[in-house]
């Protein structure tokens, strides 16, 4: 296998610090008097060891997320990929998953992302139209954002969604599952509190949410959701083979192999192998 120019660990190890970035840019872009939500578009920038690398994730943005290529360069001995986003409504959240979605690209890319930035401020007066009726239009943009795997689009459109009604408790679990696709499961957690809040009986919700817990190292807090997903659905395998995890993760390894057994009665040919590592 080829060495990489931008490990796993590397993209670990750089993780917290694209949060801080998004929450440092999006402050000074307020501190300099940019209202919230209006629309911006920004210069975003990627390095990497080969000019091939930078152009295949160029032809993807383009592709992919409406980007527009800038510049293929060599710069200081290494290449240097300038792109222009196309223009989205700007808060703290937004900003963060969109940055964090484009670093992820990056990394399957063999590509670093190595900042961006905007001229928007306080003069900026583009704003979406957020009436009642754009609502389905907003979400479907947001589903196909998703199909596309342009988390931060979805992320997006989900907001505003969200903006328009947000007494809709799909558009928050929906949300909460864009965040889980870039890494941010407690931003994610918040999300699917807030459509469970909205929508007490949200099978999905809790199902989702126990996973995000079981990920978190909240076993016990996950068991709760699990039980209450079995309340209002007993013969789901999905939440018998997740529950069975949980259980094992608190070492009850009976109970594990129970609730295993039981997702594999109901149809779940997955759990046969756990059964089999496990349960012998």
């Amino acid at each position: 296998m080829a060495e990489r120019y931008f490990t796993r660990q590397q993209f670990i190890a750089r993780f917290p610090e694209e949060v801080i970035l998004a929450a440092d840019v999006y402050g000074r872009m307020t501190g300099s008097g940019f209202p919230e939500y209006a629309l911006a578009e920004f210069d975003v920038y990627f390095i990497s060891d080969a000019q091939e690398k930078l152009e295949k994730l160029a032809a993807f943005l383009v592709a992919a997320y409406g980007m527009k290529t800038k510049s293929v360069s060599l710069q200081n001995g290494q290449w240097e990929l300038e792109t222009l986003s196309p223009k989205f409504p700007v808060d703290a959240d937004n900003l963060l998953c969109w940055a964090i979605d484009l670093a992820i690209k990056g990394y399957e890319h063999d590509c670093r992302l190595d900042g961006y930035g905007t001229f928007a401020g306080a003069d900026s007066k583009d704003f979406q139209d957020e009436s009642t009726g754009r609502l389905a239009y907003y979400f479907e943009l947001a589903m196909e954002s998703y199909r596309q795997r342009n988390f931060g689009a979805a992320v997006i459109n989900f907001t505003t969604a969200i903006r328009i009604f947000p007494e809709n408790a799909n558009s928050w679990y929906s949300r909460a599952i864009a965040k889980e696709e870039i890494l941010l499961g407690a931003k994610a957690r918040e999300d699917y509190d807030k459509a469970i809040s909205l929508s007490p009986e949200f099978k999905e919700a809790y199902i989702n949410r126990a996973v995000n817990k079981d990920d978190a190292g909240e076993y016990e807090a996950a068991m709760l959701d699990h039980n209450k997903a079995l309340e209002l659905d007993a013969l789901n395998p999905m939440v018998y083979f997740n529950r069975g995890n949980t259980r094992q993760h608190l070492g009850d390894q009976a109970g594990a192999c129970s609730d295993w057994k039981k997702a594999k009665d109901l149809g779940a040919e997955y759990a046969v192998a756990r059964l089999d590592e496990y349960c012998k």
